[in-house]
C-alpha cells in the first residue's frame, strides 16, 4: 500500500489538471432548518455495473451552505472496500452551465467499468477535495493519506466544515463522488496481473492502479 500511495501521490498534480477543468435526491432541496442555512440531502448510488466486483456500496450525503461562507459536507457509506481510504470530492460545473448529475452503469466504456474520465462529462470537474485534514483544492484529488478510511465492515463516516470552499455558491447542484474499489480483495490499491480488473491502469495514467481512482458512489442532481 505504501508503494501504491507514493505512485498515486506523485501523479496527484496531473490528476488535478485533468479533472479540475474538465443521482437521485432522497429529498431534493428539502426543508431548510433556517433562512441562513441551505441543506441538501442525497442518496449515494452505485456507479458501476453489477458485474464489477466489490462495487455494491450505498450511502447518503448532506451538503449544507452555512452562514459566513462555510460549507459542511457529511458522507455516510456502507459496503465500501474495507480498511482502505476513499478519495471523495465535490464535483460540478460552477454557475449556470448545465451538468448531467451522476453517471450510472450505462456510462461504462467497452471495458465494462465507469472510469474517472467516463464520469467527468456527467458531473464536471473537482470543486473541492473532501479530505479530512489540510488542503481541499483539486491538487489534493488523490492525497489518500488524508481521506477518510472505511472500517473493517466497509462503513465510512465523514464530516467536515470548510471555509471559503469552492462549491459554496452552487451547494444545491454539486455532486458528491466517492472513489476506490479493491477489486480482488487484496486489502490494498495495487496492480495484480492475475486479476482482470486489478490488472488495469487508471484512466488518469498508466502508473496509477484503476482500483484507487474508479468511482464507486455518486449523489446529487443536475443544475
Amino acid at each position: 500500500m505504501r508503494n501504491a500511495s507514493r505512485i498515486i501521490a506523485a501523479t496527484a498534480a496531473a490528476v488535478a489538471l485533468a479533472l479540475g477543468g474538465a443521482t437521485a435526491a432522497w429529498a431534493g432541496h428539502d426543508g431548510n432548518p433556517s433562512e441562513k442555512v441551505a441543506s441538501y440531502g442525497y442518496d449515494l448510488n452505485a456507479v458501476q455495473p453489477a458485474a464489477v466486483p466489490e462495487s455494491r456500496a450505498s450511502g447518503t450525503t448532506r451538503v449544507k451552505a452555512l452562514p459566513n461562507g462555510k460549507l459542511q459536507v457529511t458522507v455516510e457509506a456502507w459496503g465500501l472496500s474495507p480498511n482502505l481510504p476513499h478519495a471523495m470530492h465535490l464535483h460540478g460545473v460552477p454557475g449556470d452551465t448545465t451538468d448531467l448529475a451522476c453517471p450510472g452503469p450505462a456510462a461504462a466504456g467497452t471495458d465494462g467499468v465507469v472510469t474517472v474520465l467516463d464520469g467527468a462529462p456527467f458531473y464536471g470537474g473537482i470543486l473541492t477535495s473532501l479530505t479530512s485534514t489540510g488542503d481541499v483544492s483539486p491538487a489534493s484529488a488523490l492525497a489518500l493519506d488524508r481521506f477518510a478510511m472505511a472500517d473493517a465492515s466497509g462503513y465510512l463516516y465523514y464530516q467536515r466544515t470548510f471555509t471559503d470552499a469552492a462549491g459554496y455558491a452552487d451547494a444545491g447542484t454539486v455532486q458528491v463522488v466517492v472513489h476506490g474499489i479493491d477489486f480482488d480483495g487484496s486489502g490494498m490499491y495495487a496492480f495484480n496481473p492475475a486479476d482482470p480488473f486489478s490488472s488495469r491502469s487508471s484512466s488518469l495514467g498508466a502508473g496509477i492502479p484503476l482500483e484507487a481512482t474508479v468511482p464507486v458512489l455518486c449523489g446529487g442532481i443536475a443544475n
